[in-house]
C-alpha cells in the first residue's frame, strides 16, 4: 500500500524518537551550517581566478569565515566551563536505589546544561539518559522560587515537580543559592552577561575589518586587531567575574565535579590572539612592502594611502618672445611667467629623492606617484599672476612724467625699418602727432 509506511496494525504513522547528543544544539548547529554555506559559496569562485590569486583568495576567505564563526558559535555555546565525573549515587527520591552514572556539567553565557547517563540494564524497563538545560537569562529576581523569582529558580522548581533524578537537582540547586557569599548563580550570570556584550562587539568589528581590507589595508589591520582585543576582553571578563570562589560539587569523597575552562573559552582566546597578531603583521607588511600587501589582498597600491600625489615631470622652459618692457618671457606647462619678482613665486624648495619617499613608483608615461598632502592638484595650486600694467603711450605723456618717459626702455624696431629719432621738444612732438593723426572711422 502507498500509505502503509511506518504504520502498525492500521494505526496512525508512528515515528521513533531521535536521540541526539546535547552538543547538537539547534542554534549552534544552525550557525555552523550557515558559515559552511558561505564558505562553499565563496569557494565556487576560485576556479575563475588565475595564478596565485586562487591561493590568496582561499586563505582570505578561510581565515575570515573562521574568525566570524568563532565569534558567533562561542557566543551561543555552553562550553565555557565544563566538569565531568563518574560516580555511584542515588537515582530518584523514594526509591533508595543507587546507580552508576556519568555526570557532566557545561556552563555558558546563558545557562547551565546537565547530563546524566547511566550504565545499561541497571533499572528494568528504564534507560538512564537525561539532558536538562537551565537558563538564567533575564533579571536576577527575588529570593525563593515564587512568581517574582529569577528564571533559573523557577525552572528548578518545575524540575522538582517533574521528578527529575536527584543528581541533576543536586547540581542545579547550587546555582539557586544567593546569600552569605554563596552566589555562584549570580556571579556566573553577570560574567555571562558582560562577556556576551563584549563578544557581540567583536562581530561588527569583524565585518568592518573585512570591508576596510578593500578600502585601506592599514585601517583593516586596525579593526582586525580590535576584533581580537574584544574577544580577549570577553575571556578576561569571564575569568574575573564568574566566581570569586571555585565551584566544587561533591558526590562522594573521591567523586567531585571540579570545573575548568572549556573548549569555547580556549578557542575564543586563541582566535583573539591570532587576530591581534594578524593585524600587526598586515600593518607592518603594508608599511614596509605595500606592493606585496596589495597583491595579496587584490587591491590597488595607490588607493592604500591618503597621501598619494600624481606629479607630472617638469617640462623644459622655452623663451617664446620678448615683451615690450624688455623682460624675458617664459612659457611652462601652459602658463606664462615674467622675470619680475613682483609676479613670480619664490623658487621651489629642493625635492626629496625618490629613493627616500615611500610609495615612489615611476611607471612609463612621464609621471611619478609620490606621497604628499595634496592629490592631483599641483597645477591648480599655482598662484594666479596678474598681467603687468600697460606702458603709457608717447602721445599721452603728462608734464609730470618726463623722468618716467626718458627712463622707459626703447621699443625694439624690426630689422630694416627706419629708426625713430626722439625729439627733445615735447611741444613739437605733440604738434607732429596731432598733424599725423587719422580721422576715426565709424
Amino acid at each position: 500500500m502507498a500509505f502503509g509506511g511506518f504504520r502498525t496494525n492500521g494505526g496512525p504513522t508512528f515515528y521513533e524518537a531521535v536521540y541526539i547528543p546535547w552538543e547538537a544544539d539547534l542554534t549552534t548547529s544552525g550557525l555552523i551550517f550557515c558559515f559552511c554555506i558561505l564558505a562553499f559559496s565563496f569557494y565556487l569562485i576560485l576556479p575563475g581566478l588565475v595564478g596565485k590569486d586562487k591561493l590568496y583568495t582561499f586563505i582570505r576567505i578561510t581565515v575570515s569565515l573562521y574568525i566570524g564563526a568563532v565569534i558567533l558559535v562561542t557566543n551561543f555555546a555552553q562550553t565555557w566551563e565544563t566538569a565531568e565525573t563518574h560516580t555511584k549515587t542515588k537515582y530518584k527520591a523514594g526509591t533508595g536505589q543507587e546507580v552508576n552514572v556519568t555526570i557532566g556539567v557545561n556552563i555558558g553565557f546563558r545557562g547551565v546544561n546537565i547530563t546524566l547517563k547511566g550504565d545499561k540494564n541497571q533499572i528494568e524497563g528504564e534507560t538512564i539518559n537525561y539532558n536538562e538545560n537551565f537558563n538564567w537569562e533575564g533579571l536576577q529576581g527575588r529570593l525563593g522560587f515564587g512568581p517574582f523569582a529569577g528564571h533559573f529558580s523557577q525552572q528548578f522548581r518545575a524540575a522538582q515537580l517533574r521528578g527529575l533524578p536527584l543528581p541533576i537537582l543536586w547540581i542545579a540547586e547550587y546555582f539557586t543559592l544567593d546569600g552569605e557569599g554563596i552566589r555562584w548563580g549570580r556571579f556566573y550570570r553577570q560574567a555571562g552577561w558582560y562577556s556576551h556584550i563584549i563578544l557581540w562587539l567583536a562581530f561588527p568589528l569583524w565585518i568592518l575589518s573585512n570591508i576596510l581590507f578593500f578600502v585601506l589595508l592599514r585601517y583593516g589591520a586596525y579593526f582586525l586587531a580590535l576584533t581580537g582585543l574584544a574577544m580577549i576582553t570577553s575571556n578576561i571578563i569571564w575569568a574575573t567575574l564568574r566566581n570569586p570562589l571555585d565551584l566544587r560539587i561533591p558526590f562522594t569523597a573521591h567523586d567531585v565535579l571540579d570545573f575548568s575552562y572549556g573548549s569555547s573559552f580556549w578557542v575564543c582566546l586563541v582566535t583573539g590572539i591570532i587576530c591581534i597578531v594578524l593585524g600587526i603583521i598586515i600593518f607592518l607588511v603594508d608599511k614596509l612592502w605595500p606592493t606585496h600587501a596589495a597583491v595579496f589582498f587584490g587591491v590597488d597600491v595607490l588607493q592604500d594611502s591618503e597621501n598619494i600625489l600624481v606629479e607630472e615631470e617638469e617640462e623644459p622652459t622655452t623663451v617664446v618672445g620678448t615683451p615690450e618692457d624688455g623682460s624675458s618671457k617664459r612659457e611652462s606647462n601652459g602658463s606664462t611667467d615674467y622675470d619680475d619678482d613682483l609676479y613670480n613665486p619664490p623658487p621651489p624648495s629642493p625635492t626629496v629623492p625618490d629613493a627616500a619617499r615611500p610609495y615612489a613608483i615611476k611607471p612609463p608615461g612621464g609621471r611619478s606617484y609620490r606621497t604628499s598632502e595634496h592629490r592631483l592638484t599641483k597645477r591648480l595650486q599655482r598662484p594666479r599672476r596678474r598681467e603687468p600694467p600697460p606702458i603709457p603711450q608717447r602721445a599721452t605723456v603728462a608734464d609730470d612724467d618726463d623722468d618716467y618717459y626718458q627712463n622707459a626702455p626703447a621699443k625694439r624696431e624690426p630689422k630694416g625699418a627706419a629708426k625713430h629719432v626722439s625729439i627733445g621738444n615735447r611741444e613739437s612732438l605733440a604738434e607732429e602727432t596731432f598733424d599725423n593723426a587719422q580721422p576715426a572711422t565709424i
